[in-house]
C-alpha cells in the first residue's frame, strides 16, 4: 500500500483550537493597587469595567493573605513581590509596575508562574532626565553646598567656584530613553555628547544623533558620566574602583538608574582620593541607606537625594495612567506594549500568527507522546518563510518555541499545565534544552510557503523529527522523519492514533476491525511510505489517524499486539 488518505466527508469535527494567552475575560478583572499610585489609575481600571481594590503598602505577611484573590498587581517601588507573594498568587496574569525599574519584582519567579511581568516605560523619562541634568548642574557650580554655607551665615563665594558645562564631555552608559533624553538636554547646554549601549546599533546612534564610544573612550574623555541602565549582573557595580581608575582625573559621576551600579565603597574612596571630583547618587544599593553608607552620604563631594527620579507631579499621573491602560489592553486582548518577560507576545496578537501557533502546540503535544516511554531531553526548532505570516523572525520563532515547548511540557506526563509565558521556563527546569536556528537551508525547495519543522532527541537515544505547515490557514502535518508523503495531514479532534505498518495488501483493514469493535470513529486518515524505502514485501508505511473519540486501553493493547505494527502510539491533543 504505497498511499492511502481515508476522509469522512461530512460531520467533520473541527480542529481544535487553542485559545491564545489571555489572562482573563475582558471585562470585570480583580485588581489590586498599592504603593499610593494616583487616582487616574483607579479610574481608568473602573471605566474599562474592572473592579479595583486600593490598599496602602503592605508586608509581605498581610499581603501574602489577599493576593490570592486578584487577577493582576499593581505596584509602585515600595512593595517587593517576592516568589512568596507570586506562589500565593494562584489567579495572578499580571504584575504592573507604575515606573520603569523592576527589580522589586522576582521576575523569574513570575515568568515560571506564567505571569506578565509589565513596567511604563516612558511614565517618567522626562522626569528622570531632567533630575540628572539638575544634579549635573548642582555638581558643575557646587549648589547644595554653596546654599548650606548661605544658610549657615555665611558669604564665601571663592569656596564654590564651579566651571562650565558649554565644551564639556559628557559620557551617558545607557542610551535608551532617558539617556536619549539627557543626550537631547546637554546638547543644548553646549556640551559634547559620547554614548555607550551594547544593544543599539550603529544607525540607531545615528538617528539620535548620538556619538557611539566604547566604555574606555568615555572613561578617559569624560568630564561628567551619568548611568540609565537596568541593574543587571552585568551592570552591578560596574563604575568600581577598576574603572573609576581610569577615568579622567576629577570627573564627576551621576547616578538616578540603579542602586547598585556603582560600586558605593569604591566611589567613596575615590572621592577621597580626588580622582573623582564630585558624584550625586539618587539611588542606592539599600533604600534608606544603611549606616555603612554614612561615610559616603556625609562626604562634601556627594550630593545625595531620596530616589527622586519619578518624584513630580506629572511623572506619577503619567505612570499611574500608563500602566492602567497597558494592563486593560492586555485583558482586553488590544496589546502587549510594556511587558519585559516575554518579548514574543506582541507576535501573538497577529492574526496571521495565529495557525502557526496551533502549529507548532499540536507539533509539540505528538513530539511528547510518539515516543512516551522516553523522555525528550532536546528540542531543535527550524522555521522556513511565511507567505502571510515571516515565521522567520526572531519574535515569530520565540513565540512558535514557547508554543511547542507548552504542548511538548503539558503532555509529558509531568501533571504541569503550562502556557505560552511559563512553559520556557517549565521546560527547563524540566531539562529539557531547547534552540531556534537561525538558518534551516534544508527546508528550501519546498512545495509548502511556510514550514516549522520540530526535532526532538530522547534519554533513550532515538529521536523524531515532525514538520508542519499552514495552508488555508489550517495547521497540517507533512512530514514525519523519512515519511513525507501524508498529503498535509490535519489534525482534527482530540485524539491522534499513528503507527508504522508493513506495507502490504490488507493491514489497514485488521486495525480497523478493532477500532469498529471498540466504536472508534475515525474522522480522517493518512498513510504514506517512507521516501528511504523501495517498493518491496518489507516496506514500512506510517499512519495517522484523526478520531472523533478516545481509544480505550483494551484496543490500544490489541493493536501493539498485531505483529505487524510497530510505534503504536495514542496522540492527545488538548
Amino acid at each position: 500500500m504505497s498511499f492511502c488518505r481515508v476522509q469522512r466527508v461530512t460531520g467533520r469535527v473541527a480542529f481544535l483550537a487553542r485559545r491564545s494567552y489571555q489572562t482573563s475575560s475582558a471585562a470585570n478583572a480583580r485588581i489590586l493597587a498599592t504603593d499610593g499610585v494616583d487616582e487616574v489609575c483607579i479610574n481608568i481600571f473602573k471605566q474599562r469595567g474592572h473592579d479595583v481594590d486600593f490598599k496602602k503598602t503592605m508586608p509581605e505577611s498581610e499581603l501574602v493573605k489577599i493576593v490570592g484573590e486578584y487577577d493582576a498587581l499593581v505596584v509602585r517601588s515600595a512593595t517587593k513581590v517576592t516568589p512568596t507573594i507570586i506562589q500565593a498568587a494562584k489567579k495572578m496574569r499580571i504584575i504592573g509596575r507604575a515606573g520603569v525599574g523592576i527589580d522589586n519584582i522576582d521576575v523569574k519567579e513570575a515568568t515560571k508562574h506564567g505571569m506578565m511581568v509589565m513596567n511604563t516605560p516612558g511614565g517618567n523619562t522626562v522626569s528622570t532626565a531632567q533630575l540628572a541634568m539638575s544634579l549635573l548642574c548642582s555638581l558643575a557650580r557646587n549648589i547644595p553646598a554653596a546654599d548650606m554655607s548661605v544658610k549657615e551665615g555665611k558669604w564665601d563665594r571663592k569656596s564654590f567656584t564651579g566651571i562650565e558645562m558649554s565644551g564639556k564631555t559628557l559620557g551617558i552608559i545607557g542610551c535608551g530613553r532617558i539617556g536619549q533624553e539627557v543626550a537631547n538636554c546637554a546638547r543644548e547646554m553646549g556640551m559634547v555628547v559620547k554614548g555607550y549601549d551594547p544593544v543599539m546599533t550603529a544607525e540607531q546612534f545615528a538617528a539620535c544623533q548620538l556619538q557611539r564610544a566604547t566604555l574606555d573612550d568615555i572613561y578617559a574623555s569624560a568630564d561628567f558620566i551619568t548611568v540609565h541602565t537596568p541593574l543587571t549582573p552585568e551592570t552591578n557595580n560596574l563604575l568600581n574602583e577598576t574603572t573609576l581608575s581610569k577615568c579622567k582625573r576629577g570627573v564627576r559621576i551621576i547616578n538616578c538608574a540603579r542602586g547598585g551600579i556603582v560600586d558605593e565603597a569604591a566611589l567613596l574612596k575615590m572621592l577621597e582620593s580626588g580622582q573623582v571630583g564630585g558624584a550625586a547618587l539618587d539611588v542606592f544599593t539599600s533604600e534608606p541607606p544603611k549606616e555603612h553608607l554614612r561615610p559616603l552620604i556625609a562626604h562634601p563631594k556627594l550630593i545625595c537625594t531620596p530616589h527622586l527620579g519619578a518624584s513630580t507631579e506629572e511623572a506619577q499621573v503619567n505612570v499611574s495612567r500608563d500602566i492602567a491602560v497597558q494592563m486593560c489592553d492586555v485583558f482586553e486582548g488590544k496589546d502587549y506594549f510594556g511587558v519585559t518577560n516575554v518579548s514574543y507576545l506582541m507576535a501573538s496578537t497577529q492574526v496571521h500568527m495565529k495557525p502557526f501557533m496551533q502549529l507548532a502546540e499540536t507539533i509539540g503535544a505528538m513530539q511528547a507522546q510518539l515516543n512516551s516511554s522516553a523522555k525528550v531531553t532536546q528540542v531543535a526548532l527550524k522555521t522556513m518563510g511565511g507567505r502571510d505570516a515571516n515565521i522567520t523572525t526572531k519574535q515569530a520563532r520565540q513565540l512558535l518555541e514557547a508554543q511547542v515547548l507548552k504542548g511538548l511540557v503539558k503532555h509529558s506526563g509531568l501533571g504541569l499545565q503550562p502556557d505560552m509565558i511559563s512553559a520556557p521556563a517549565m521546560a527547563k527546569e524540566a531539562g529539557i534544552v531547547s534552540s531556534i536556528s537561525e538558518e534551516a537551508p534544508e527546508l528550501r525547495g519546498s512545495q509548502y510557503w511556510n514550514l516549522l519543522s520540530v526535532e526532538v532527541l530522547r534519554d533513550d537515544g532515538t529521536s523524531s523529527k515532525v514538520t508542519g505547515a499552514v495552508f488555508g490557514n489550517q495547521p497540517h502535518i507533512v512530514k514525519v522523519d523519512d515519511f513525507n508523503d501524508l498529503f498535509a495531514f490535519k489534525p482534527e479532534g482530540n485524539f491522534i492514533l499513528t503507527f508504522k505498518n508493513e506495507d502490504r495488501p490488507g493491514a489497514i483493514s485488521e486495525v480497523l476491525e478493532i477500532l469498529q469493535r471498540a466504536n472508534v470513529n475515525i474522522a480522517s486518515m493518512n498513510v504514506a511510505r517512507s521516501i528511504a524505502a523501495a517498493p518491496s514485501a518489507t516496506a514500512t508505511a506510517l499512519c495517522f489517524m484523526a478520531l472523533d473519540n478516545d481509544v480505550s486501553s483494551a484496543a490500544l493493547c490489541a493493536l501493539k499486539n498485531l505483529s505487524f505494527l510497530h510505534n503504536v502510539a495514542k496522540i492527545q491533543l488538548q
